[in-house]
């Protein structure tokens, strides 16, 4: 199992090295190789049983060399398989410039900055006779000055269904050295395309709000930021303490970035194990004291359920609330799952 796994990471990782993806035909050959060497190690097996034994340590090496190979193949070809996935909704490039007419819904926590409002949404359905196709997931910007018609039904906010027409583009990012790649981040959140809003009578807001898990907890989290943003009106810490709560770091300024990595805080920002450790130990020990302490009283609940096991309970529910409020980032993912193994 250890050389099939080994196997699989490294066709992964060679999967990386290659200018093109393998097309699918590509992928039914390897399919093929990958039967034609299961089926051999089979025979082999059968037939060295039936005639002669080979050596324990030509065995071994015969069946770590297959058990490689065939990692490989699997790793690299099932690589291929979700590179294609995530690729495959996309916009074609005679739709770049094109006005299309969308319904959808905001599916994150928008991002307001001076000329206007920037965010994620998701593509319920296209209006009109327009041909094309429009990828699930773009991201959009509203500016200020296309924005007079909307202004009587407020700003929007996650969870909502609109009614856009928008002009969209590609993913296209700088090519300078050494910079932010911007494509590669848009492939990463899963954004096929990016865009901005058009002046247009029909945009128009259908649903205040739609029902589902994410956009609850994007509603949560957007509530939370402006609780915050109201409580500390004017303060250069409020984007800090927004960041910390909910996880959203746009509303530090870049003085206080250049600040904080050369001090070298600035990982501190960044909602990780660090801070989800330390607040799901916190509740687990608050939890733990309360729980054990009840043994005086006439519940006696220490009896019912141990307290370490109340204690544990509460530190991986709060570790899970909080890493779903900082929108469930990759090193805060890392450490909830750490969390609920200990």
């Amino acid at each position: 199992m250890r050389a099939v796994t080994t196997g699989f990471v490294a066709g992964a990782a060679w999967l990386q090295t290659q200018a093109v993806l393998p097309s699918a035909s590509a992928g039914l050959a390897a399919g093929l190789v990958l039967a034609a060497l299961l089926l051999a190690r089979f025979a082999w097996r059968r037939w060295r049983r039936q005639t002669f034994r080979l050596g324990a340590r030509s065995g071994m090496a015969l069946r770590c060399a297959t058990s490689l190979l065939t990692g490989a193949v699997i790793g690299f070809f099932w690589a291929a398989w979700l590179a294609h996935r995530v690729l495959a909704p996309q916009l074609a490039a005679d739709d770049e410039g094109r006005d299309f007419t969308l319904i959808g819904t905001i599916d994150n926590l928008p991002y307001r900055f001076d000329q206007g409002v920037r965010f994620n949404f998701a593509v319920e359905r296209i209006l009109g006779a327009a041909l094309g196709t429009v990828p699930p997931h773009i991201s959009l910007a509203w500016y200020a000055g296309l924005r007079n018609q909307v202004t009587e039904v407020g700003d929007v906010q996650p969870g909502e269904r609109w009614q856009l027409t928008v002009r969209l583009q590609r993913p296209h990012g700088n090519a300078n050295p050494y910079g932010f790649d911007y494509e590669a981040w848009l492939l990463e959140q899963g954004l096929r395309a990016t865009g901005y809003v058009r002046p247009a009578p029909h945009n128009r807001r259908l649903d205040s709000f739609v029902f589902s898990t994410g956009n609850v907890i994007e509603h949560t989290r957007a509530l939370l930021r402006a609780r915050i943003l109201a409580a500390l009106p004017d303060k250069p810490y409020a984007g800090v303490i927004v960041a910390l709560v909910v996880g959203d770091q746009r509303s530090i300024d870049q003085s206080d970035w250049n600040v904080f990595n050369r001090t070298g805080v600035g990982h501190l920002i960044s909602i990780s194990g660090l801070h989800i450790t330390m607040v799901a130990g916190l509740f687990a020990l608050a939890a733990f004291n309360l729980w054990r302490h009840s043994f005086f009283t006439r519940a006696q609940l220490p009896l019912l359920l141990p307290a370490q096991k109340v204690a544990a309970l509460v530190g991986a529910s709060v570790a899970l609330l909080y890493v779903l409020l900082a929108g469930f980032g990759v090193p805060a993912g890392i450490i909830r799952c750490a969390t609920l193994d200990l």
